[in-house]
């Protein structure tokens, strides 16, 4: 009888959970590119290059499709939720390679980099994420059938993108801090929740935020490398 009680309960939960998290983060991507990319045009803004238009009209799909397959689960029509998948997949892949190609593209033009950004940084820092990102998303995938599991992993997926457009909001030159840790406070979030629906830490909560939370501290040590500084130094000067 408890079983009856309690399921229903935690998918109402995770409902308003998971689709207000999911508006969260499409209004820190709107509002961290509105002035750079939103506001100019989106698609017709002047931007440097055909790969940077690719490159935010992919993202910016991407944020949009989590949106809306979030808010498919939660009323229920799970049939449509699949099959945007197959679409979600293919945009997944995109970006990746996308992510991969851009930041080495910002560095070959000379662009100004935020105060806080090294080009190292900046390169591998990227690089790292989107990957991180891909792989993440593969293993939700690989997941779909277990929705506690697919849930958790693709809303930590997507606090990975959540860092570039941090970085853009004026308030942030300010206080660096924030944008690392706007996306683990969300993290936090989701452990009390789970501690709140399921009484106890979910593994693929703490897993996960554990994996995003050594992404940094990884990062800095990589970017210190002789081959990282190689890399970035390729990526200044490669025609």
């Amino acid at each position: 009888m408890a079983t009856l009680v309690v399921r229903p309960v935690t998918k109402r939960a995770d409902d308003v959970f998971f689709v207000t998290t999911a508006w969260i983060m499409l209004t820190i991507v709107v509002v961290g590119f509105a002035p750079s990319y939103l506001l100019r045009g989106a698609v017709f803004a002047p931007l440097p290059s055909l790969l940077v238009h690719l490159h935010g009209a992919v993202f910016f799909s991407w944020i949009i499709l989590f949106v809306v397959q979030t808010s498919l689960v939660a009323t229920g029509n799970v049939r449509l939720h699949r099959k945007l998948g197959v679409l979600g997949c293919v945009i997944a892949g995109l970006m990746v390679i996308l992510g991969v190609l851009a930041p080495f593209g910002t560095l070959r033009r000379g662009a100004v980099l935020p105060s806080f950004f090294t080009p190292a940084s900046f390169l591998i820092g990227n690089v790292l994420g989107i990957l991180y990102f891909g792989i993440f998303v593969a293993v939700a995938v690989w997941q779909r059938n277990n929705r506690p599991v697919h849930k958790r992993i693709m809303f930590i997926a997507n606090l990975m993108l959540m860092s570039p457009a941090l970085s853009r909001m004026p308030f942030m030159q300010q206080h660096p801090f924030l944008i690392g840790g706007i996306p683990l406070g969300l993290i936090a979030v989701l452990f009390v929740f789970d501690l709140f629906t399921w009484k106890r830490p979910l593994w693929v909560t703490v897993i996960a935020g554990f994996l995003y939370w050594v992404f940094d501290p990884v990062s800095d040590v990589l970017i210190k490398t002789p081959l990282a500084q190689q890399i970035t130094l390729w990526a200044q000067h490669h025609p």
